[in-house]
């Protein structure tokens, strides 16, 4: 379990580095970025009012779960 969960934590890691890199790359991608997050924190909040917090920090472990042991 210990292994998993660094595994998770190196993985969050190299997609902040690799985003880091392909946003300062390619510039133009600042505004499709700065929307895209604007729409989860938009879509966050009224799951929020909607649901309630730890209903919407369990959908989100939940989604993250399904699309992670997804395999094909």
């Amino acid at each position: 379990m210990f292994k998993n969960i660094l595994y998770v934590i190196l993985m969050i890691f190299i997609i902040l580095i690799v985003g880091s890199i392909i946003l300062e790359t390619f510039p133009q991608l600042n505004p499709l970025w700065e929307e895209f997050k604007g729409i989860i924190v938009n879509l966050y909040e009224s799951s929020k009012v909607k649901y309630g917090a730890l209903a919407t920090v369990a959908i989100i472990v939940a989604v993250i779960l399904a699309v992670g042991t997804n395999r094909r």
